[in-house]
């Protein structure tokens, strides 16, 4: 009879790779992850026929293996026009006073923590729609997802029946009588990716390829894996050293109540319009 010898990691050996995962990405896994990060963990332990140690050798010395604990560390599911409220926002009031102010002139927008590029594209089909010349940065710790993202092709599954709804006819024309969405160079070429590592967005490193002067910053669902400091860190070099005077940021609708007035930049105010909430850049006086 053969022996099972898989490997089960102990609750301290677990703590110990979580502990990496924060250290590297300020990433603290919601407890109703932590089951399957630790399943992950150990199923590809046994996969490589290596030990405990080995593994947590290899995640610190391969970028690839690293990618993968922290794809299955965070949810990277996402799809176009998520929390439709905000876009409508952009269409309804943002825009049309930015078409007036701007013109022809090019407006900046990054979509940070973009994930597989579903935001980027909504952002981008939404400016064209409104007639707005855009540069769209999207950014993310996964160089993964950003190779999905640069070649602008999803499926439909990328699409909700119910949230993003009203903005669907702005996807149609992209759509692929084999259930896929295939964007045109000219939409992708609106799109500019850069590997972007939040955790450490006040390092030399990061503080170099950080999109600077913008009009627009998304950061949706992030804060959920950030801790209070982490989250003070990243509004406040967001604020001072990305967002253009005037600029708006928006954060997931959910995340707002997370966000005590204390970690928020004197630059920023909070904003309500209807059920619409986001930060806004004052002008330096």
């Amino acid at each position: 009879m053969m022996q099972n010898n898989a490997v089960s990691i102990s609750q301290d050996e677990f703590e110990g790779f979580l502990a990496i995962l924060r250290s590297r990405t300020g990433i603290i896994p919601r407890a109703s992850h932590k089951d399957g990060i630790k399943s992950f963990i150990e199923r590809r332990i046994n996969e490589k026929h290596t030990s405990v140690l080995g593994y947590k050798n290899d995640i610190l010395s391969d970028d690839g293996l690293f990618t993968e604990l922290v794809n299955e560390s965070t949810v990277n599911e996402t799809y176009f026009f998520r929390e439709e409220r905000q876009f409508t926002f952009l269409r309804d009031k943002i825009f049309p006073q930015w078409k007036m102010m701007f013109g022809s002139s090019r407006i900046k927008i990054w979509s940070a923590a973009c994930s597989y590029g579903e935001e980027a594209y909504s952002l981008a089909l939404l400016a064209k729609a409104c007639g707005l010349n855009c540069s769209i940065t999207a950014s993310d710790i996964n160089s993964i997802v950003l190779d999905h993202c640069k070649k602008g092709v999803f499926l439909d599954s990328s699409i909700r029946s119910v949230d993003g709804i009203a903005f669907q006819n702005l996807i149609e024309p992209y759509k692929t009588d084999n259930r896929m969405i295939v964007f045109s160079d000219e939409i992708k070429d609106s799109i500019m990716t850069k590997k972007i590592n939040l955790s450490v967005i006040d390092s030399p490193s990061q503080i170099l390829l950080l999109p600077k002067k913008q009009n627009i910053i998304f950061l949706r669902n992030v804060f959920i894996y950030f801790n209070q400091e982490l989250r003070a860190k990243v509004l406040r070099i967001l604020a001072e050293n990305c967002l253009a005077e005037d600029g708006i940021l928006f954060v997931s609708m959910s995340e707002i109540a997370q966000l005590d007035s204390d970690i928020v930049p004197p630059c920023l105010e909070k904003v309500v319009d209807g059920s619409v909430f986001y930060f806004h850049k004052r002008e330096a006086i």
